[in-house]
């Protein structure tokens, strides 16, 4: 099979001839050096890791520009910089969808990656509350999410539109599956009340899955934290895998795939917030295993890390727990 063929298998809960593969690295500083120095390119290093899919990110995204600070309407966030009051942040032009130079690391994702590698093509897709916090920052969305849900929704709304202008883009380019990053969890629940979710961002984020599942394809979401209250929601909502499902944050993997057995896919296992990059060779061996027997039977499940391999990790501990999972995913 082929590595698309294994990640779609995966997707519609079948067993292929093994459980795909896949690495968060995305130009990490310190890692991808480790990994060129050792391997010359990412590309040989994708080659030995056997990586059965892409994910591409395009050149641009709704954010036409950043405050001026001292302008009027402007804020400081200590997370995102120089960032716009939500109420002027909901008045904001968004930058054009329709630029091509937006979808040119699409376009060769797909020529090269899917049509001569033969790997699945993930996209990465604004979700409107994480892609909102370039615009106001987190500690402004959160105090509206509270006081003003309203100017939440209007900004939500044309980031939604904007989503859904990308992906038909993304749909006549020909990628696989539209990959919606859109954090919404902590360490041991939401970051905002459950009916936040519930009464606005549920509604945009239908939007884009309906304008994903209209172009024919592929759903993914990736949410870091505990986010096992909105999981219905999730699965409502026509998501079809979730990334990634963090156990380090309190999640239970191998009891979400048995409750969302056939409905909802799993992605990640190998966390690198507690495994992987603490020196500690027989845990993550141990891991390894442990998630790959878990959640790999019956399909649904594409093993990864849970977020991008972090600066200090030892390369030789990446490619043991790699090593590991090919002896692992054989079904």
């Amino acid at each position: 099979m082929t590595g698309r063929e294994r990640v779609i298998a995966a997707l519609e809960h079948r067993e292929g001839d093994r459980c795909p593969i896949y690495l968060w690295v995305f130009g990490q500083p310190g890692v991808t050096e480790d990994i060129n120095a050792r391997f010359g390119d990412w590309e040989t290093f994708a080659d030995h890791l056997e990586l059965d899919m892409i994910q591409a990110f395009p050149a641009g995204g709704p954010l036409s520009g950043v405050p001026r600070t001292g302008s009027p309407g402007v804020d400081h966030d200590p997370t995102f910089g120089t960032v716009w009051s939500m109420a002027d942040a909901a008045e904001l032009t968004l930058a054009s969808a329709d630029d091509e130079a937006i979808y040119a690391p699409l376009q060769r994702a797909v020529e090269h990656d899917q049509g001569r590698r033969g790997r699945a093509v993930f996209v990465q897709t604004p979700g409107v509350f994480e892609c909102a916090n370039g615009f106001v920052g987190l500690q402004n969305q959160l105090i509206a999410a509270l006081l003003e849900p309203e100017l939440c929704r209007r900004l939500y709304d044309k980031i939604a539109a904007w989503s859904c202008r990308y992906i038909e883009h993304c749909a006549a380019i020909g990628v696989d599956v539209i990959h919606v990053s859109d954090d919404w969890g902590m360490q041991d629940r939401l970051l905002f009340p459950p009916d936040f979710w519930q009464e606005v961002i549920r509604p945009a984020t239908a939007r884009i899955t309906a304008q994903a599942k209209a172009c024919g394809l592929w759903c993914s979401l990736h949410s870091d934290g505990d986010i096992t209250s909105v999981l219905d929601g999730v699965v409502d909502l026509g998501f079809n895998i979730c990334h990634p499902v963090q156990e380090s944050a309190g999640m239970d993997a191998l009891a979400i795939k048995r409750q969302y057995a056939g409905r909802l896919a799993l992605y990640g296992g190998l966390d690198v917030q507690s495994v992987l990059g603490r020196g500690d060779r027989d845990r993550v061996v141990s891991e390894v295993r442990r998630v790959m027997r878990n959640l790999k039977p019956g399909g649904g499940y594409i093993f990864c890390t849970s977020h991008m391999v972090q600066p200090g990790t030892p390369l030789d501990e990446v490619l043991l727990a790699y090593e590991v999972a090919r002896q692992e995913a054989v079904y």
